[in-house]
């Protein structure tokens, strides 16, 4: 039997033999015709039997209806969404040509689909992307999701038995029909798999291009039967998609290459692996190989990783897809340290002991094939917002060479099952400047090159947070001789984006923005000039460029110290870093520290700047004795962002402090400015409060004792003592010499409870600074408080020998006398007065004379009564 359309050419192909099932054809055209063939019998072809024998009856059923095309959407689609078929390619029966189908609803289907299809037929269905993103590589990918769409017959014989499974490769019998897949144009290209049967879905065939063939054979002859598991459809439907990959990935093998990748660090520092996105042959291995320099390891870790296995092909083999980790290269190839580096950081590395790793043959660190058996995943990463977590090096594969390896092996191909990967590599520079410090962290340095030398914050990541570090803190010591000093310029730095470096013109130095607070990332410049004491000279954040940071120390050594206390998931290296260079120069002169380290009651020195005289310009230490607090008198006034006119400052510090308590604009003139140590302000609150509470007690002795400082050694000042020494610092190069005098200084808490009443515990007292001095310091012939009235006619004159209590009780005692003896006498000359009056009465009244009673009784204006 032939079946021939209107308007299409004949094939030579027959159904013979006796029909079974449900077999139905639909036409391409709107006019069929059925053509049935009966052949004579030959004596020779006995053994045949398709050959017409007369004792057989024939029999032939047909029926048969005209259908709307606009009904037939299981070929056409629905109108809403209907479905291109491909143009047909000039003079031929069935071949089929498609072109972008990112853009369409592509689908390729079997002649005459969804019938029984025409025998002795070759169909090319040829797939092409032209319209491709910048960037991009098109892979074309066919697939069928509904089992019910697909059934390709692989013989001409009934069935036993209805599987519903895909067949491939050599299983699908040439002589019969069968579906083949290049991975090109042309049957000229690779093979990527050979398909047959069906009843179930079809995972997909990717080409590795933006072309892809698909070649449908059918056989010349075959028996009108449907083996078909679902009974109503015939050949096969396939759906197309369009993936665009990045050109530059390693999701594709370049045409007529290998899947071979090599990725070195003289390229990006970081990037991506990924298996082949496309279908790949039987026995096909592909290999990533991660060269780094000589200083540096690779970081791999695996953000997503699957055994996919395609239910509807046969059971792949044991160990069809192994993927193999070596740390090392195979081929024995690395990258030249010339390759990679800043340019002018190639020096002063420790860099032996990775040379040494990297002669050594490559190890295995893992091998997976099962799909339950996976390889170390960190999928936390690229989690949104707050919720990424660091991945760490017990999460990934930290090679201990400067390579690393990874090959998968496809041993039956990606049709009945593959491997879906992403992973991250990086290559970590492990290079650090200078000599590892002794007991120190792991990124703590030393530097003692000289002249000239350069160094760096390090570039490891697993120091940082994206590492899974939490803080990180580094110290770099720059060492000396003892007649040399160090020049340090901070070339370029970063903080953070929360922090800026600023230029405080009152004192000359360079500050955080953030105020040095502990919780915040800084770099630090700090150094001692005396042991025990250290002074910090500068706190930096971000530098750039065209401000760069220059210093020089005062001693033989100096540290910068990069301290980030608190890091996320997402700060490394990036973040958080410096570069600099630093010059050791000679002076010619060693400073003896200890002059520049003053003790004592009181005292005095200069300060400044001057040609050939370096010790002059160090900082000085003033000690405090017996617990008392450092007062200074500084010549100049305080200074402040804009209202100094020279180049030099005077900072005064807490011996532990990280600012300066004052900075003083040094003008020679009478005009001074006072500096307490550390901590008098807020014992001046202390006793104001200490006192309160001492005049709300009820006077009882037990009570007094037990609120008198002095009973339990804690003085208000006790816990800040070791801060009341005070640092002098002169900064700038204005020339000149300025006078610094000190006195050291107290203030009692109250008047002792055993002490006479009247006494006063502060005998010599500064009341502009409500202060105390010292007895010895009081008429010693030098001010010591501002006003000068320790040196005053009432402090140092004939007066002053005197008991100045006693004097004045005297005083007072002597006028209350006076006063006493006054008001006597007043009181006596009145007393008399009236006795002189009443006896002159008395005697009157005795000698009658009327007329003086009338005279004085009577009223002036009256004559009589």
């Amino acid at each position: 039997m032939q079946i021939e359309e209107l308007s299409r050419p004949l094939n030579a192909g027959y159904w013979c033999g006796a029909s079974w099932g449900h077999n139905v054809f639909y036409s391409e055209t709107s006019a069929v015709t059925v053509m049935l063939r009966v052949f004579n019998r030959l004596e020779e072809d006995q053994n045949n039997p398709a050959v017409f024998s007369p004792p057989e009856s024939i029999m032939l059923r047909i029926s048969y209806r005209f259908l709307r095309k606009e009904r037939a959407v299981l070929r056409y689609g629905p109108p809403y969404n209907p479905s291109y078929r491909g143009e047909d390619i000039p003079n031929s029966f069935c071949d089929k040509y498609f072109e972008n189908c990112d853009k369409k609803n592509c689908k390729i289907q079997s002649p005459n689909y969804p019938g029984l299809y025409p025998r002795n037929l070759t169909c090319s269905y040829q797939v092409r992307q032209t319209r491709v993103p910048d960037g991009k590589l098109p892979l074309i990918r066919v697939f069928q999701r509904n089992p019910h769409l697909i059934y390709i017959k692989d013989r001409n014989a009934p069935h036993l038995s209805r599987e519903r499974q895909m067949r491939i490769g050599s299983a699908c019998h040439v002589l019969y029909d069968y579906l083949i897949a290049f991975d090109g144009s042309t049957t000229r290209a690779a093979v990527l798999t050979t398909l047959c049967k069906g009843g179930a879905a079809l995972s997909g065939i990717t080409s590795s291009g933006p072309d892809l063939l698909l070649v449908f054979h059918a056989s010349p002859f075959d028996f009108p039967f449907q083996d078909s598991p679902r009974r109503r459809t015939f050949g096969f439907e396939l759906d197309v998609e369009v993936e665009f990959v990045d050109r530059e990935s390693t999701a594709y093998v370049r045409q007529g290459g290998t899947c071979d990748y090599m990725v070195s660090s003289r390229g990006q520092r970081s990037g991506y692996l990924q298996a082949p996105a496309h279908s790949l042959l039987p026995n096909t291995t592909c290999t990533w190989r991660l060269l780094a320099a000589t200083s540096e390891v690779v970081w791999l870790y695996f953000l997503h990783y699957r055994h996919v296995v395609h239910a509807e092909m046969p059971s792949p083999a044991h160990c069809s897809n192994t993927l193999t980790i070596l740390d090392g290269d195979p081929t024995g190839a690395h990258v030249p340290d010339h390759i990679y580096g800043f340019g002018m950081f190639q020096q002063n590395n420790d860099l032996a002991g990775l040379a040494d790793i990297n002669a050594t043959t490559p190890t295995r660190l893992g091998r997976f094939c099962r799909p339950e058996r996976l390889p170390r995943v960190c999928s936390g990463v690229h989690a949104p917002g707050p919720h990424a977590a660091p991945c760490s090096p017990a999460e990934s594969y930290v090679s201990v060479s400067s390579a690393l390896t990874l090959s998968l092996r496809y041993a039956a191909g990606t049709t009945p099952a593959h491997v879906e990967f992403l992973a991250r590599y990086e290559f970590v520079d492990k290079r650090q400047w200078g000599t590892a410090t002794p007991n120190g962290g792991p990124c703590d340095r030393t530097f003692t090159l000289r002249p000239d030398g350069l160094f760096a914050s390090p570039r490891d990541v697993f120091l940082f947070g994206r590492g899974g570090s939490r803080r990180l803190k580094c110290v770099y010591t720059f060492l000396a001789e003892p007649y040399q000093r160090i020049a340090l310029r901070i070339i370029r730095s970063r903080m953070g984006s929360s922090c800026d470096t600023v230029y405080h013109e009152s004192s000359l130095r360079y500050e955080c923005s953030h105020g040095g607070a502990a919780y915040e990332p800084a770099i630090w410049v700090t150094e001692e000039p005396w042991e025990g004491v250290q002074l910090t000279r500068a706190c930096l954040c971000n530098t750039y460029h065209a401000r760069p940071f220059s210093l020089i120390s005062y001693t033989n050594k100096i540290q910068v110290v990069l301290s980030v206390p608190h890091m996320t998931a997402a700060h490394d290296y990036t973040d958080f870093f410096f570069e600099g260079e630093y010059t050791i120069f000679d002076i010619g002169v060693e400073c003896d520290e200890e002059e520049r380290r003053l003790s004592g009651r009181h005292g005095n020195f200069t300060v400044g700047a001057g040609q050939g005289d370096h010790c002059s310009s160090l900082p000085r230490l003033l000690t405090a004795n017996d617990g008392s607090f450092l007062f200074l008198r500084v010549n100049g006034k305080s200074a402040m962002e804009t209202n100094c006119g020279v180049s030099s400052r005077i900072n005064v510090y807490s011996a532990d402090g990280m600012a300066p308590l004052a900075s003083i604009c040094p003008e020679p003139r009478q005009a001074s400015t006072h500096v307490f140590s550390s901590g008098w302000r807020g014992l001046e609150k202390a006793l104001t409060d200490h006192n309160d509470r001492i005049s709300r007690l009820n006077g009882s002795i037990e009570d007094v004792h037990h609120h008198h400082p002095q009973q339990h050694g804690r003085h208000p000042g006790d816990r800040q003592r070791e801060t009341r020494d005070l640092l002098v610092e002169y900064v700038g190069n204005y020339s000149g010499r300025f006078l610094i005098t000190w006195v050291g200084v107290w203030r009692p808490l109250q008047t002792a409870p055993l002490s006479p009443v009247g006494a006063d515990m502060c005998p010599h007292r500064c009341p502009e600074i409500k202060a105390c001095l010292p007895v010895e310091l009081w008429c010693d012939g030098d001010s010591h408080c501002p006003s000068g009235m320790d040196e005053g006619a009432a402090a140092c004159g004939l007066l002053a020998a005197l008991p100045w209590v006693y004097l004045a009780a005297g005083i007072i005692l002597l006028m209350s006398l006076v006063a006493l003896l006054v008001a006597v006498i007043i009181h006596r000359r009145r007393t008399l007065a009236v006795k002189a009056v009443a006896t002159a009465v008395v005697e009157n009244n005795s000698h009658g004379v009327k007329s003086a009673t009338h005279d004085l009784l009577l009223p002036s204006d009256k004559e009589s009564w």
